[in-house]
């Protein structure tokens, strides 16, 4: 069941995506707006759906899905923590209005296309 989660086209697509931003950056280059909000768009569908493919394993069920506080949650929570803690505590980060949005619609992008049973496929983009 974990495995069958972790193969989601789109899941995919995400975790392709992020590394390969995460390649530019290390070879230093930097396009914007992807090396500014590509990964806050990016990091609640990966994350969420790596939660759904433990709790499919863990509890043995394959049909569950993240009830949408989980999802709302995950993006107060990030947003809390990424733009408003981290950059008071540690000057190198900046808080960013567009991070907020960002986690936004990635956390609508995870409950509209990812956030589904084990083996059933998503509506289309």
């Amino acid at each position: 069941m974990m495995m069958q989660t972790l193969r989601h086209p789109l899941f995919l697509l995400c975790l392709a995506l992020f590394c390969l931003n995460q390649a530019l950056e290390r070879a230093q280059v930097y396009i914007w707006p992807l090396h500014t909000h590509l990964d806050d768009l990016l990091c609640l569908p990966l994350t969420l759906r790596m939660v759904l493919a433990v709790q499919h394993l863990y509890f043995r069920d394959g049909g569950m899905v993240l009830p949408v506080r989980h999802v709302v949650f995950a993006v107060a929570a990030y947003s809390v923590c990424f733009e408003l803690l981290l950059p008071r505590y540690k000057p190198i980060y900046t808080a960013d209005a567009l991070d907020v949005l960002a986690y936004m619609l990635g956390g609508v992008l995870f409950h509209l296309y990812l956030n589904k049973p084990a083996g059933k496929s998503a509506p289309a983009l």
